[in-house]
C-alpha cells in the first residue's frame, strides 16, 4: 500500500491512514532560521509539514521505504534556500528509517520490498540513424 500526502500540516490522519505503509510519500517545507523572522515565509511555511515534523510522521508510521516530494526550499535575495542535505540531516533528527527525496520521473516498485527506480537518460544521439 502507498500513502501520498500533499500540502497538509502535521495530521493525525496521515499517521492513522499511513500507518504500516510499503511507501509513504510526503511533502515537506524549510527556510533558515534567519528567514523564518519574514511574515510571507511563515504563512508559506504554516501549510506544509517541516522536515522534523515529516520525521516524526514517518517514525509513528513506520513505513517500509518513506519518500519526499514537493520539496519547498524557501530563499531571499540576501538568505540562500536550504539543501537537499539540509532536509535529510532535520529530518534525521526525528526519523532514522529508510528515506527517499524525490526526483523527477523516479518511480517505485512496491513488492515484498519497495524498490526505487530513477530515471537514466539514454545515450546521447550518435548523429546515425538505421534506415530500413
Amino acid at each position: 500500500m502507498a500513502v501520498i500526502s500533499g500540502d497538509t500540516r502535521y495530521n493525525q490522519n496521515v499517521i492513522k491512514y499511513g500507518a504500516g505503509a510499503d511507501l509513504l510519500v510526503h511533502e515537506v517545507a524549510a527556510a533558515r532560521p534567519q528567514l523564518m523572522l519574514e511574515a510571507y515565509v511563515k504563512r508559506i511555511i504554516g501549510h506544509h509539514v517541516t522536515p522534523q515534523e515529516a520525521g516524526m510522521v514517518f517514525a509513528q508510521t513506520k513505513p517500509k521505504l518513506a519518500a519526499y516530494t514537493h520539496i519547498v526550499l524557501l530563499g531571499s535575495e540576501r538568505v540562500p534556500p536550504p539543501t537537499i542535505d539540509h532536509i535529510v540531516a532535520e529530518t534525521r533528527q526525528t526519523y532514522s528509517g529508510p528515506l527517499e527525496v524525490g526526483e523527477d520521473l523516479m518511480a517505485f516498485e512496491i513488492g515484498e520490498t519497495v524498490s526505487v527506480h530513477r530515471y537514466q537518460p539514454s545515450s546521447p544521439p550518435t548523429g546515425r540513424a538505421n534506415v530500413a
